[in-house]
């Protein structure tokens, strides 16, 4: 979010930032002035005052963080797990931000609003400021914000929230916005097809051609490994040399064997994706290949102690790094030849691109959120920007893999395909022009 408004200001539109104010925001760096007036209203039968710190950041965006002691200050998020204190903690910063924004209305063409809790901003305004469009735009579909029915006074949301289940935030976003916006095309159309199994499938059906894809870019300035300083060398399409030092270096750290002739796969996950569950149950049979896998996973339990079995039997071929060290990432990421993203439906982190960006060709289900920006490799290599597999199985993922280890033998033609990655398009201009004509079509429909 923080950087698309950055993105929006540079293509000259005025950019005004509003969030809660969490308890790890630090006002201090941010240079945030507390202003004297607060902002009070009533809300679930009793008076509530928020503190409004202002400023603006050097991009030029205008930052606004709303603050309240009892409730916001306590959170680092808004997690929509129900329970009375959540449901007034988004009611509060929904009510506020509905209060700050009808005050200065006659500054706002449109508003976009990010995540399932900021549905509950777009139903609020959608009732008090009639007048003015919406974009709603949807991170990842299964954070809900489902609440119970005995909450309904906090949230204020209206009927359209409301169904046998209790209360769902996400719904009255969806049904409120003038337009809706998912991470990916792909994303987007699984959410309607008819076999979706997501709790609120009707709904995205229900929303139509309301609902469309914008693929977010990735930030070239810190995602950029001619100038990446986490990287123990450069390097850029045309001089590769660099890469290969890279790996060679991280197989040092790692105690891998130190060969440029062996296929180096990474991954990227949490204990919890079943993508990371889906690799460590082919690592028996994939790692009997000649190979090296590194998994970087954050978080702990059974899932670590499944990847420390396998490397007890293959310390040569697999090592792991737990946690979710940035450094890492980056050098992960460099020094790799495939970046493999198994069964990641929610395109949250585009990891694809990143892995694109730096040479390393992605490894992404063909019905995920992320498979928009990978063209599957034919044998030759002369077109193709990774490797797709068709179904979230062991045995098609496995096939995937072994496709991108007999690639990686073709030298020559790996190199280029590398390279030719490399130069793909992931600014965040594109998803600028993406997100202007999504402005207009919320202009003209609430228009009509």
């Amino acid at each position: 979010m923080a950087t698309l408004a950055k993105v929006l200001r540079r293509a000259d539109h005025a950019v005004d930032l509003l969030s809660p104010l969490y308890g790890h925001i630090d006002t201090v760096k941010l240079a945030l002035a507390r202003r004297l007036t607060k902002l009070e209203f009533d809300l679930g039968g009793r008076r509530w005052s928020c503190e409004l710190y202002t400023g603006r950041n050097p991009d030029g965006v205008d930052l606004t963080f709303i603050g309240n002691e009892e409730v916001l200050l306590s959170a680092d998020s808004l997690t929509g797990e129900g329970g009375q204190l959540e449901a007034s903690r988004v009611g509060v910063f929904a009510k506020a931000a509905t209060e700050l924004i009808a005050q200065n209305a006659d500054n706002y063409d449109i508003v976009h609003a990010h995540g399932w809790a900021a549905g509950a901003v777009v139903a609020r305004l959608r009732a008090a400021l009639p007048d003015l469009p919406t974009v709603f735009s949807v991170h990842d579909a299964s954070e809900q914000g489902r609440f119970d029915a005995a909450d309904a006074d906090w949230l204020g949301l209206g009927d359209q929230a409301i169904d046998e289940a209790g209360i769902t935030v996400l719904k009255a976003g969806l049904l409120t916005a003038d337009q809706v916006t998912a991470l990916s095309p792909n994303y987007a159309h699984r959410l309607q097809r008819p076999d979706s199994d997501h709790p609120l499938s009707e709904v995205f059906r229900e929303i139509g051609s309301k609902l469309t894809g914008v693929r977010h870019g990735i930030d070239p300035a810190f995602w950029n490994p001619a100038t990446d300083g986490h990287l123990p060398a450069r390097f850029d399409p045309f001089d590769m040399d660099g890469k290969d030092k890279c790996k060679a270096e991280l197989q040092h750290d790692l105690t891998l064997p130190v060969r440029n002739d062996v296929p180096l796969f990474g991954a990227i996950g949490h204990v919890d994706d079943e993508g990371m569950a889906l690799l460590a149950k082919i690592g028996p049979d994939f790692l009997r290949n000649d190979v090296q896998l590194v998994v970087q996973l954050d978080g702990d339990g059974e899932l670590v102690a499944i990847y420390e079995e396998l490397w007890d039997q293959w310390p040569d071929r697999i090592q792991i790094k737990t946690g979710n060290d940035e450094a890492f990432r980056h050098a992960l990421i460099g020094a790799s030849d495939f970046i493999v993203v198994p069964g990641s439906e929610v395109p949250s982190d585009n990891i694809q691109m990143l892995a694109q960006r730096y040479g390393a060709l992605p490894i992404v289900h063909r019905e995920g959120g992320l498979a928009d920006e990978v063209v599957d490799c034919e044998a030759s290599l002369k077109t193709g920007s990774g490797l797709l597999y068709d179904e979230p199985t062991t045995k098609s993922l496995l096939a995937a893999m072994q496709r991108a280890t007999a690639a990686f033998a073709n030298n020559k033609a790996f190199r280029e395909v590398q390279s030719r990655v490399m130069r793909l398009d992931h600014s965040w201009e594109r998803t600028t022009r993406l997100y202007e004509r999504a402005y207009r079509d919320a202009i003209a429909a609430h228009r009509s």
